[in-house]
């Protein structure tokens, strides 16, 4: 223990007296091991970290999974939901939920914000201590009774802590909620990261619950699949046993309500982390994502250690002869390589406490610019736990091998007499030959071929997210006003919102400025979508004729005239099949899905079949038209199938209003006043009614989570490869400049026997760009390869890029002539008088 104590005494005493090393290495680290910090920190929030609740891995997610076809699952009715509550052998409590998006009224503005509808032993379940107030009872489950609500602390927070919270009344959905609880800091629900920022019981279900498609079925309703369930297994129930006495529950359901229940089981899964899902493993989709960060960020912090291997060996040079004397005095090799490995060591706990800072500021950043898109609370403790703490931990002993335990094998080598009799401190005797591949040499072509990867990785996601704000969705984004409205939020049922609606669009056409209106159900890039199953009149679906997934779409007459969605078959939705209770039962699709539906063939006139579970079917809908297709997000795929329905013949509360602007009435000025006067509109209609949201469709795109995605992708590897480019420029100039330093002696003689500044020049830069080159070469195979992987997160980009190829070899190329340069010129000014003095 005194040696150990001793060798970290020495340690610190031989870093402090060299501070601009010590200084130049802690920032290489930092920066290689604060970039595996921050991923890893991130990818531990929504993946890893237990959730702040009581036994967390005691819960599990009940799902209803279907016999026949076993990658399908539904969500719970209320009734279902409480005859397996009621008596159940597997868990010890069962809750429900599921999230609506309400609108919370807040003087005279009404925000959107995303409500838990939960049942009353919700927070029981999962074992919750508030930090004010109380639960739910039991009561609340039933309607009709006095409205109560539960906020988050992250609510508390917003309000400024206002300590008679408790009791007061809040308006929700234009209704009055008396808030019982507040729940304790950090708690997010069932999920990790979000948070919604109410709870409401379910007997305000009817109240809150959105209702998209138009059911309008009340939450007793045994067909009314809508509830999330989830449930705290018993003690000593294992997975495979809790399977097969659920299989026993989901057949007793099955025979005693067959229409509700056929071909249904149930199952238990471990819960969703990422999202309130009817389907268990939906975090799957971030796995590989994730993978692919913390790989991208691992080649940073290699680099890092190649730089710093290259660095210690440089240092470790100069006390060859200090070495070498410990050895004649009968010091053990195993005594140095522990010294110098302690040394290693100490400067990478430096480094990893300086990473974990860095971590956390630019973690909290990237937080706080997803929190500004959606209207859910984002959780997140920037504060490092075990887990990051152990991973940075681990990181540092992994880089203090590579850079700090190589080095110190070679420089421990018995050589004991060379290195006493070495007086230029460098253990190499001047003229021996300089080879290509030498250590040295070899630890900078792989920081060059690393970093080379890093930028062609880093090219890629900026080419697509260039590519992505300049989208071409297949409608029109320029002179396009997007106003968001719910009559719902304001109590008004559906009869007077559709009349209110309607009459809105007669308001705002009359607007000097704008072309045309009209309203849809979703929007392009927006938060919500609806699918539909959809199948020619008469197929069954079937492996040979399988049904085809849908995006879904409630609009008006005008709707493809006012986005710019070209018509290529049919005609548009008239006026009278738009109108309030419209019975014409006629559908238009998208050019994808005819090409899917009817190969080959016209479609109009045709029928098609809407899968769907409700009792009874809908019926058959006519094609009239067939339009251009249209793409509705950035990542994936992007352009779906899709399936139009006029509005007067189904009918959602939450719309969106598209208008259609004259050119002169889109600049700032001519816009401002443009916004204002729908603005007047809305309330000149119905001042009950919210506007939610009112803006451009370019300022739409701006904020959607698509591009947010892609753009912090971006963003995220273009500091990556900055940081490895940085880093690869301070090795090569490192290398050379000790080179230049080892090489003084030598370049004194060749001067001296006559050679000039020019050909001393051209000799450095020779030798170097040798390195460089191969370093290069290498490099652009892997980027090709790094390419081929990162295609599929690419938007509209190619994994083999022409530009990105030829572009990041020729920004490395000419960083490596630059850092070559500097200490080239430095040795062609060298005085030959002095260089014969040198050493």
């Amino acid at each position: 223990m005194n040696t150990i104590w001793q060798d970290i005494r020495y340690g610190i005493r031989m870093l402090a007296s060299k501070p601009g090393f010590t200084a130049a290495a802690v920032l290489v680290l930092a920066l290689g091991i604060g970039a595996n910090s921050a991923v890893f920190s991130l990818v531990n929030a929504f993946l890893f970290k237990p959730l702040p609740v009581e036994r967390p891995a005691e819960l599990m997610g009940l799902y209803s999974r279907d016999t026949k076809h076993l990658g399908s699952y539904r969500a719970f009715s209320y009734p279902n939901y409480t005859d397996i509550r009621a008596s159940n052998p597997v868990f010890s409590s069962l809750a429900a939920m599921n999230m609506a998006m309400v609108g919370v009224q807040e003087g005279e503005t009404t925000r959107r914000s995303f409500a838990a509808i939960v049942s009353s032993n919700y927070f029981s379940t999962l074992g919750v201590a508030f930090q004010l107030g109380r639960p739910f009872e039991v009561a609340d489950e039933s309607a009709g009774r006095p409205l109560t609500a539960v906020v988050t602390y992250s609510y508390w927070k917003k309000h400024g802590f206002d300590p008679q919270l408790i009791g007061k009344q809040i308006r929700v959905n234009s209704r009055q909620f008396e808030v019982v609880g507040i729940t304790p800091e950090g708690f997010t629900g069932t999920t990790a990261v979000a948070s919604p920022e109410l709870f409401l019981p379910l007997g305000a279900y009817g109240l809150v619950m959105n209702d998209f498609e138009g059911q309008g079925k009340p939450l007793g309703a045994r067909d009314n699949h809508n509830l999330i369930v989830f449930g705290r297994m018993k003690a000593g129930v294992t997975k495979p046993s809790a399977n097969a006495m659920l299989a026993v529950i989901g057949s007793q359901l099955e025979k005693a309500y067959p229409a509700e229940n056929k071909d249904q089981t149930l199952v238990v899964e471990p819960l969703s982390r990422m999202g309130i899902s009817t389907s268990p493993r939906t975090d799957a989709s971030l796995e590989l994502p994730a993978i692919m960060l913390l790989s991208l960020a691992s080649v940073v912090l290699l680099i890092a250690c190649f730089n710093l291997a290259n660095m210690m060996m440089a240092q470790g040079s100069a006390r060859r002869r200090e070495i070498g004397i410990r050895l004649a005095m009968g010091g053990s090799r195993g005594r140095i390589i522990r010294q110098l490995f302690t040394e290693g060591l100490l400067l990478a706990t430096l480094g990893g406490a300086a990473g974990l800072m860095l971590a956390s500021w630019s973690t909290t950043l990237l937080i706080k610019s997803l929190v500004q898109l959606a209207p859910i609370d984002v959780v997140y403790e920037a504060r490092p736990d075990v887990r990051v703490i152990g991973f940075t931990l681990f990181f540092c002993t992994l880089a203090t091998i590579v850079f700090a335990l190589f080095p110190a094998l070679n420089l421990s080598k018995p050589d004991v007499w060379g290195d006493i009799k070495d007086k230029s401190g460098t253990g190499e005797a001047s003229g021996r030959p300089r080879r290509l591949f030498s250590r040295g040499n070899v630890l900078v072509m792989a920081q060059l071929s690393l970093s080379l990867m890093m930028l062609a990785a880093a090219g890629l996601f900026v080419r697509s997210a260039a590519r992505a704000a300049d989208v071409q969705p297949g409608f029109s984004l320029d002179n396009e006003i997007v106003a968001e409205v719910d009559a719902s939020l304001a109590n008004i049922d559906q009869a007077h919102s559709t009349q209110i609606y309607h009459t809105l669009e007669d308001r705002l056409r009359q607007i000097p400025g704008v072309q045309s209106v009209a309203i849809a159900a979703t929007i392009p890039f927006g938060m919500m979508q609806l699918g539909k199953n959809i199948t020619p009149s008469g197929v069954v679906p079937s492996k040979e004729h399988p049904a085809v997934e849908a995006r879904y779409n409630i609009v008006g007459a005008d709707y493809f005239a006012t986005l710019g969605i070209p018509a290529l078959r049919g005609r548009a939705f008239t006026t009278a099949e738009t109108a309030a209770g419209s019975k014409a039962n006629v559908a238009i699709i998208d050019k994808l899905a005819a090409e899917k539906l009817w190969p080959g063939a016209d479609p109009i006139g045709e029928r098609l079949r809407v899968d769907s579970r409700a009792t009874p079917a809908p019926p058959e809908l006519e094609v009239v038209g067939v339009v251009g297709n249209i793409r509705e997000n950035i990542l994936g795929d992007g352009v779906s199938a899709h399936l139009y329905t006029p509005f007067g013949q189904d009918f959602q509360t939450d719309i969106q209003i598209h208008l259609k602007v004259a050119p002169s009435a889109a600049g700032s000025t001519a816009e401002t006043q443009l916004l204002e006067a729908i603005r007047r509109q809305v309330r000149a209609t119905d001042e009950r009614i919210p506007l939610l949201e009112l803006r451009t469709m370019h300022a739409h795109l701006e904020s959607s989570f698509d591009l947010w995605i892609v753009r912090t992708g971006a963003h995220m590897l273009e500091i990556f490869g900055s940081v490895a480019l940085l880093l690869a420029m301070i090795g090569l100039y490192a290398l050379n400049a000790y080179t230049v330093a080892r090489r003084t002696r030598e370049i004194g003689i060749r001067m001296a026997l006559g050679a000039d500044a020019s050909a001393t020049l051209k000799m450095i830069l020779r030798e170097a760009l040798k390195v460089t080159a191969a370093g290069v070469g290498v490099g652009l195979a892997l980027a090709i390869g790094i390419g081929q992987l990162l295609a599929g997160f690419l938007y509209d980009v190619r994994g083999f890029d022409p530009v990105v190829l030829t572009s990041a070899p020729i920004l490395l190329g000419i960083v490596a002539l630059l850092a070559c340069y500097v200490p080239a010129r430095r040795a062609a000014r060298v005085d030959p008088m002095i260089a014969l003095r040198y050493e």
